[in-house]
């Protein structure tokens, strides 16, 4: 094996649409919200969050995917808690 072979050895790209499976949580950061849904954008994947109110924008919440279409890399999810506050926020 190369030097380089090993230096990349367990390298990956990450997607720009990733997939989502149904049940599983993941950590999230909300961007926007509508009141009572709020929106997640991973790469070009678009989660819509239920529960996730205006006091979530901009924070780190755990969120459990309900249903996801990898065609059109969209789907929901439901709000499970705030993990954490956003890194930029002052």
């Amino acid at each position: 094996m190369s030097f380089f072979e090993t230096y990349l050895k367990g390298w990956q790209f990450r997607a720009n649409r990733p997939s989502l499976e149904v049940g599983s949580e993941i950590d999230v950061f909300v961007a926007e919200s509508n009141g009572t849904s709020g929106t997640v954008y991973i790469g070009d994947t678009e989660l819509v969050v239920d529960g996730a109110g205006a006091e979530t924008v901009e924070k780190q919440v755990r969120v459990r995917v309900t249903e996801f279409d990898e065609t059109t890399a969209s789907g929901r999810g439901e709000l499970l808690e705030v993990v954490g506050e956003s890194s930029y926020s002052g």
